[in-house]
C-alpha cells in the first residue's frame, strides 16, 4: 500500500509530524518499534526548558496545552508538572553552585507518557495508519519516491510513499542507510542506567542536580525532581555517569554513585519504583537534515538531543515542509533553515562553550570543591540550558581569578586555558560496554 508520507518513528517528533500532516490531508504510515507507545521505556529527564528564545522559540502551558508561540501552533498536555526553581552543581567535598532566576522557575518536568498519549490520541483522531512492534531497517530513495524496508514479527516487507520523515531517534538507521554518518563524528558512546525513587528526602527539590567530578565514589551523576506518579510520591531520577575511558559498566557507576554517603542519606527513607537504561550517544549533528525526499527529524538528527521541545517543533516543521514542497515551494530548503537556525549546537562556537561546562568536572576533585565553595550561597543569574550554562559558570571563575590566582595559581592557568578550548580534542568515540 502506497501513502503519501512515511513517519518513522513514534516519539514526540514522530508523532507531531504525523497529525500535522494528516491534518492538512496527507495519507501517513506511522511506523513505531514498541508495541505501547505512549509508555516511556527510555531514561528521559522530561524536562521542558522556558528560556524566552531556547531553540529559538518560546513556550508557555495554558488550559491543557503547551504553545509554541514563534512557531504558532500547539499541542496538548494536561499532566503533571514539577516546576524546577535551580539548577544545582554539587561537589563530592558539598559544596554547591546555584544557577536560577529570583522568581521565577528556570525549567519544567513533564510526564513523558502523558505527553505520548496525548499526542497519540491526536494522531488515531485524524486516522493515520500505525504500525506498532514494526522496525524500519533502511531505505531506497529515487526521484519518484522513498521505498521503505519494513520488519514485523520476523516479517519483511516493502512500503512506499512520496515522502519519508525519519524520526527513528539517535543511532538512527535511517541516517545510516542514507551514508549520512559518513561525515559526521562519535563524541561519545556509553551505556546509562537511571534509577527512579520514590519518598526521597533531600534538600534539592525542585531542582535538577549534576554532581560534579568523580568525588562520587569514582564517579559523577545527576539527580532531578519528577512529578507524583501512579500514587508515588517525591520522585527522583538518578543517572551515574562512569569517568571518561574507564570502562566502568553502568550498573557499577550508579551503584557507587547510590554508595555516597551524600545520597546514601537522601535515600535512606526512598524505595526503589523503576529502571531505565539505554546507549547514550553524542554525535557531530547533521548540518542539512531534509534531502531528496527524505527529512531526518529530531534526536536523529542532532548532537545529543533536541528536547522533546525541540522534537516536536521539528515534527511540525517537517509536516509543514512537505505540504510546501507539493504547494510548489522548496519546503525542504525552508526546514534546513529551520533546523540551522533554531538549534544552537550547529554553531561551532556555541558547541564550544557548551564542551566547558562538561570538561570543567575533569578538572580534579579539590580543585572542583574549591571553585564550587567559591559560589556557595551565591545566586548565579542563569537557567537549565546546556548552551549557556558554561558562560555563567565560567564568567563566575573569571570574576574570581585575582582570589584564584592567589590561592590556587596552578588551576587559574587551566581556567585560562579554557578560552582555547577545542571539542575535536576531546572527541573519545566509544567508552565504556
Amino acid at each position: 500500500m502506497s501513502h503519501d508520507i512515511i513517519v518513522v518513528g513514534a516519539g514526540p517528533a514522530g508523532l507531531t509530524a504525523a497529525v500535522t500532516a494528516a491534518a492538512d490531508g496527507f495519507s501517513v504510515l506511522l511506523v513505531e518499534t514498541k508495541e505501547h507507545i505512549a509508555r516511556q521505556t527510555r531514561p528521559c529527564c522530561s524536562m521542558w526548558l522556558v528560556e524566552p528564545g531556547f531553540h529559538n522559540e518560546t513556550c508557555t502551558f495554558n488550559d491543557e496545552k503547551i504553545f509554541f508561540h514563534r512557531n504558532d501552533f500547539c499541542i496538548p498536555y494536561n499532566g503533571k508538572i514539577v516546576d524546577l526553581h535551580r539548577s544545582k552543581r554539587i561537589s563530592a567535598g558539598g559544596h554547591c553552585m546555584t544557577m536560577g532566576k529570583k522568581i521565577m522557575p528556570i525549567g519544567r518536568v513533564i510526564d513523558k507518557s502523558n505527553l505520548l498519549n496525548g499526542l497519540l490520541t491526536e494522531v488515531e483522531k485524524r486516522n493515520v495508519d500505525i504500525r506498532q512492534r514494526t522496525t524500519c531497517l533502511g531505505i531506497e530513495v529515487s526521484e519518484k519516491g522513498v521505498k521503505a524496508r519494513l520488519r514485523h514479527q520476523g516479517a519483511e516487507e516493502w512500503a512506499e510513499a512520496k515522502y519519508l520523515l525519519a524520526a527513528d531517534g539517535v543511532d538512527s538507521r535511517i541516517v545510516q542507510s542514507m551514508g549520512m554518518n559518513k561525515t559526521r563524528k562519535i563524541i561519545i558512546r556509553t551505556p546509562m542506567l537511571h534509577y527512579y525513587f520514590a519518598d526521597v528526602q533531600t534538600p534539592h527539590k525542585n531542582c535538577w542536580v549534576q554532581f560534579i567530578g568523580d568525588g562520587f565514589n569514582g564517579v559523577s551523576g545527576t539527580m532531578l525532581h519528577k512529578p507524583d506518579s501512579e500514587g508515588n510520591r517525591d520522585i527522583f531520577e538518578i543517572g551515574a555517569v562512569p569517568p571518561l575511558k574507564s570502562g566502568m559498566g553502568a550498573k557499577e557507576a550508579m551503584d557507587r554513585l547510590i554508595a555516597h554517603p551524600m545520597l546514601q542519606e537522601w535515600l535512606s527513607p526512598a524505595r526503589l519504583i523503576k529502571k531505565m537504561g539505554c546507549r547514550w550517544t553524542l554525535w557531530t549533528p547533521v548540518p542539512e537534515p531534509a534531502q531528496n525526499r527524505v527529512i531526518i527529524i529530531g534526536d536523529a538528527a542532532s548532537f545529543q538531543e533536541v528536547e522533546n521541545q525541540g522534537a516536536i517543533m521539528c515534527g511540525y516543521r517537517a509536516a509543514r515542509a512537505v505540504a510546501a514542497e507539493e504547494s510548489g515551494e522548496n519546503g525542504f530548503a525552508g526546514y534546513n533553515r529551520f533546523w540551522q537556525q533554531s538549534f544552537e549546537f550547529n554553531d561551532p562556537d556555541i558547541l564550544k562553550d557548551t564542551w566547558k561546562a562538561f570538561i570543567f568536572g575533569y578538572l580534579g576533585n579539590e580543585n572542583i570543591d574549591y571553585l564550587l565553595g567559591l559560589a556557595q550561597g551565591k545566586l548565579l543569574d542563569g537557567y537549565v540550558n546546556h548552551f549557556t550554562c558554561a558562560d555563567v559558570i565560567f564568567d563566575f571563575f573569571k570574576e574570581q581569578l585575582p582570589r584564584i590566582e592567589k590561592e590556587r595559581p596552578e588551576l587559574a592557568v587551566k581556567i585560562k586555558k579554557f578560552d582555547n578550548f577545542n571539542v575535536e580534542e576531546h572527541i573519545v568515540g566509544e567508552i565504556s560496554t
